[in-house]
């Protein structure tokens, strides 16, 4: 069962389209984006350091956000919109601008489909994911393959899977990095070959 809550984190997490979104239709310059980025990333990573830090931060935080937070979140861990942050800093830092636009396109849709789908339908167990899950967040990941026509067909297709393959293994570091950065790897490598 999905909770009210889980949906509200869900519409958060597709909120983070603003940022390639952002990098695609209104900043040209890569450098001026990258520091942009570093800057909000900071912020995060600051609030997040003194929501661990002070007591009465982590009690506003916690009344505020409480219900949408995971358990390892309350416990003093980095917020999945902190993950967030720095993945986007290292994928726009790292790659191409096409890359990482489309690779963080892949974490917000494909990440937040998989969740939905993998919870409401989930019966076949994947790893700690859903065989459902994967694909839910697998096809949005394919439209915007060819919605955001900005490299090779087979190139984001590549990324597409790689990015929901990265969601679902039981890798120990948050998806929200590791998907983009992947993702982007594995394009980059196919655009090279």
């Amino acid at each position: 069962m999905i909770t009210v809550y889980e949906y509200f984190r869900k519409a958060i997490h597709l909120f983070n389209l603003f940022i390639p979104l952002s990098y695609w239709v209104l900043f040209p310059n890569k450098n001026d984006f990258t520091l942009i980025v570093f800057a909000l990333t900071s912020l995060f990573i600051l609030i997040d350091l003194l929501r661990m830090k002070s007591l009465l931060i982590k009690n506003i935080f916690t009344n505020v956000f409480g219900k949408m937070l995971r358990d390892h979140e309350l416990k003093g861990q980095f917020t999945g919109a902190t993950w967030v942050m720095i993945g986007s800093f290292f994928t726009i830092l790292v790659f191409s601008k096409n890359i990482a636009i489309i690779s963080l396109i892949f974490m917000s849709l494909g990440d937040t489909f998989a969740a939905l789908v993998g919870r409401k339908y989930g019966k076949i167990s994947l790893f700690n994911k859903t065989l459902e899950g994967f694909v839910g967040g697998l096809l949005p990941c394919i439209i915007a393959s060819f919605y955001f026509d900005i490299l090779p067909l087979h190139i984001t297709l590549m990324g597409a899977f790689t990015a929901m393959i990265s969601e679902i293994l039981p890798i120990p570091i948050d998806d929200n990095f590791r998907i983009p950065l992947l993702s982007g790897t594995v394009m980059t490598l196919g655009l090279g070959a």
